[in-house]
């Protein structure tokens, strides 16, 4: 009997406070090849982009919230195998990972991302990077309180991580996660499928952060902001290479079981330039234009 796998579009920008996340998902939605039988569900997000405000320490803490609550609901009412998930940003891997975590006993998680994602609201006002802390049962108390069945941290492996900032690596030490600096620029492939084997792992949830890649070699990142100012003090620039990243996805997928795949922060920048010479353009300007425009 086949597995169900399902397809979730979270479009969600506002934990992470920049409205590209949300065209990012749009993109992967379109691009990512089609298999008959995943059904595809897009959780709603409102597109307004309206300056945000900050709730209990957190930005829009109401918003995310609601947003992590619907996607919890739409998994628990399609009872999947396999979940895929395009981000928006990490948030987006809360719900189908705790939802993962209660149906396998023996499962792994791979976070693969430049960041360890453990801060909660006194270290860091974005929710985006207190997800794996909500996962563990720490974090933002009322978006940990949605994970039914929190991870243990020997179920975490990061991979890429730089390195966090001193109160990140207290709160690592304080969760009792391990983790060490990524070296080089390629991911540790034969150390990672050690770990799976060594802990008895069958099954995966995989999350890749495209922030973990060098970004003179994969161009939608953060770091790629044609406006960016300042870097906050927490954002380390990875420098993983693109082709060492699709290598380390092969091998683990053929090593375990990948029930649960992350793409996030995948962060268009080109497309969210277009989008606003077509608003200053207007579409009544555009029919004067010796051309037309029509759908691909």
């Amino acid at each position: 009997m086949e597995k169900k796998t399902i397809r979730l579009i979270v479009p969600d920008w506002q934990a992470g406070d920049n409205p590209v996340y949300y065209f990012g998902a749009k993109i992967l939605q379109v691009i990512a090849p089609k298999k008959e039988g995943q059904k595809e569900i897009t959780i709603p997000v409102p597109d307004d982009f309206k300056p945000l405000e900050r709730e209990n320490g957190v930005t829009a803490q109401g918003a995310v919230y609601q947003q992590v609550k619907d996607t919890v609901s739409a998994i628990d009412k399609e009872a999947p195998d396999k979940i895929i998930t395009f981000g928006g940003n990490c948030l987006v891997s809360q719900a189908p990972f705790a939802y993962l975590n209660e149906k396998y006993d023996d499962l792994g998680v791979l976070w693969v991302d430049a960041h360890p994602d453990i801060s909660n609201p006194e270290i860091y006002e974005n929710e985006h990077a207190m997800v794996l802390a909500n996962l563990l049962g720490a974090g933002d108390p009322k978006l940990s309180g949605l994970v039914r069945k929190t991870l243990k941290p020997s179920q975490v492996r990061y991979e890429g991580m730089q390195g966090g900032v001193d109160v990140e690596q207290a709160e690592l030490d304080r969760l009792g996660v391990s983790y060490a600096a990524a070296k080089g620029n390629e991911l540790d492939a034969e150390g990672a499928i050690s770990w799976i084997r060594e802990n008895g792992i069958k099954h995966i949830a995989f999350h890749l952060d495209c922030d973990v890649m060098d970004p003179h070699d994969f161009y939608a990142t953060y770091f790629n902001n044609p406006a960016l100012g300042p870097i906050p003090y927490n954002a380390a620039t990875g420098h993983m290479k693109r082709a060492s990243v699709w290598d380390f996805i092969e091998k683990i997928s053929k090593e375990t079981d990948l029930v649960g795949f992350t793409i996030a922060e995948y962060m268009p920048w080109s497309a969210m330039q277009m989008r606003e010479l077509m608003k200053r353009t207007g579409t009544a300007r555009l029919t004067a234009l010796p051309f037309s425009f029509s759908p691909v």
